[in-house]
């Protein structure tokens, strides 16, 4: 769930997605913009609830209304690259920027909130992408980058 009241602003959340959607990995998927937008328009206008396989599969994947989500996965395909996408952006171009937008495995309503380190995550950021890499072999480069990407995300286990 998205607690708007105890996280990033509407307009801070509208920014991070203007920013996101203009980013290498997002410029050129129009699926996965009008995907992002749907579910964060519609969570932000306080209709979460709405957001169900079929409107996604109307709404922002442009099928006819006749969809059936149960015989066409195009909406769990999409939400799978979307993910993707954002985990890239966030160990990447984003890993500077403070405020975090995920989609949470196995739903549709995104959840807004700060990162808790993003100063660190994006100088981690940089010396992962660094070329010439002396230390670091390239398997914990990859191991690193979905660190990074992960940095700052909530503690899902429970523990303090």
């Amino acid at each position: 769930m998205s607690y708007i009241g105890s996280g990033p602003t509407v307009a801070e959340i509208r920014a991070a997605v203007d920013h996101i959607v203009v980013s290498p990995g997002f410029r050129h998927s129009p699926q996965l913009v009008s995907f992002l937008r749907f579910v964060v328009d519609t969570t932000l206008a306080g209709k979460a609830t709405s957001i169900k396989s079929y409107s996604v599969g109307i709404e922002a994947l442009g099928r006819r209304e006749d969809f059936d989500p149960d015989s066409d996965p195009i909406v769990r395909v999409e939400a799978g690259r979307l993910r993707r996408a954002l985990v890239c952006y966030y160990a990447g171009e984003g890993a500077g920027h403070p405020i975090v937008v995920e989609i949470p495995l196995g739903h549709y309503v995104p959840m807004f909130y700060y990162r808790k380190y993003p100063y660190l995550a994006s100088k981690l950021a940089t010396i992962v992408g660094r070329q010439p890499i002396r230390l670091i072999d390239v398997w914990t480069r990859s191991y690193l980058h979905k660190w990074v990407g992960n940095l700052g995300r909530r503690d899902t286990s429970g523990a303090s």
